[in-house]
């Protein structure tokens, strides 16, 4: 599973696309111009871009509300990401949602839930029907290890195991549910031994490691795809942020933070690795940053100098639209 220098280079730049993006977005929220809540996904960058870039262009994600590093791993433009976090008309649900819940249905991406584990059962649901279709699409599901506690993540793994549905369970444990350590609400070591109780594989990878997220989601999806059924996937991180933009974590151990960054953060930790390989020299991680910045910056202002959604289309899309044909 031999990954090319192209290859490599691509992830890294799509990695340090999501993090300066979330970098402007918590800076812009703490500033007072978003309104609602901002969840970024700091420290998810090598999870996100790793597990995508595994799947086929067909393949279907339902991503959850720390999703934005999802929807930019796929390829969403951030223009119409930053849109709809500032509420306008050239947003990806065209002002109406903020950023948790996210859509991008031409590259695969029906909703982001904001419900913790809202996305599992409907990712079930997805597997079953490309099953009865026989379409060859496998689905991926991710949420956090918050959500490996509620009744839909039982319920969806119970099922997929039963009817083998080609589907990708992905837990991104990042530590922290909400303001509680993991350890404050799970016994287990690894949430992956969770799937022995579905009679399903289950595999736990550093999900620091960009690329050890793509060599483990890439095998599993071919197994899934030739018929092998589910596995649930654990990518143990570390969220380098409160839980939204409004939170200072001020509930963590004093030191901790700054321990992991300065340890496993996983855009450094790739850039560090790509210049030992000699893949990624200063120059060209330096060209890559300031095009990336440039392209964000240019994102913010797409954003302020869209349209705002007029009030009289506060009903639309509310309900189902009337059939002329």
């Amino acid at each position: 599973m031999e990954i090319g220098r192209e290859q490599k280079i691509n992830m890294y730049r799509s990695m340090i696309r999501i993090r300066k993006f979330e970098d402007k977005l918590e800076q812009i929220y703490r500033d007072g111009k978003l309104n609602g809540h901002s969840h970024t996904c700091h420290g998810g960058e090598a999870v996100a871009v790793g597990a995508i870039e595994a799947l086929s262009e067909k393949d279907i994600i339902f991503s959850n509300h720390r999703g934005h590093g999802h929807y930019l791993a796929r390829g969403t433009s951030p223009k119409n990401i930053m849109a709809e976090c500032y509420g306008k008309v050239t947003g990806t649900n065209q002002g109406r949602s903020g950023s948790m819940y996210l859509v991008d249905t031409k590259r695969g991406m029906p909703v982001a839930s904001g419900i913790v584990g809202g996305n599992i059962c409907l990712a079930a649901g997805s597997a079953l029907a490309s099953q009865i279709k026989k379409d060859d699409i496998v689905t991926l599901s991710i949420f956090g290890d918050g959500a490996t506690n509620i009744g839909f993540f039982h319920e969806a793994l119970n099922m997929a195991s039963v009817w083998n549905l080609p589907i990708i369970f992905l837990c991104e444990n990042n530590q922290y549910a909400e303001a509680t350590h993991r350890k404050q609400h799970q016994k287990v070591e690894k949430i992956s031994d969770r799937a022995i109780a579905y009679a399903m594989s289950g595999i736990t990878v550093d999900g620091t490691d960009v690329i050890k997220v793509y060599e483990t989601v890439k095998q599993v999806v071919k197994k899934a795809r030739c018929g092998g059924g589910p596995t649930l996937v654990e990518c143990a991180t570390y969220r380098l942020r409160g839980h939204s933009a409004g939170d200072l974590a001020v509930y963590r151990p004093k030191g901790e933070e700054k321990e992991w960054s300065k340890m496993y953060d996983p855009v450094k930790k790739y850039k560090t690795k790509l210049f030992k390989e000699n893949i990624l020299s200063l120059e060209e991680a330096e060209k890559i940053e300031q095009e990336i910045q440039k392209e964000i910056e240019e994102a913010i202002k797409f954003a302020v100098e869209s349209e705002e959604p007029l009030a009289k289309t506060v009903g639309k899309f509310v309900y189902q639209e009337e059939f002329n044909g």
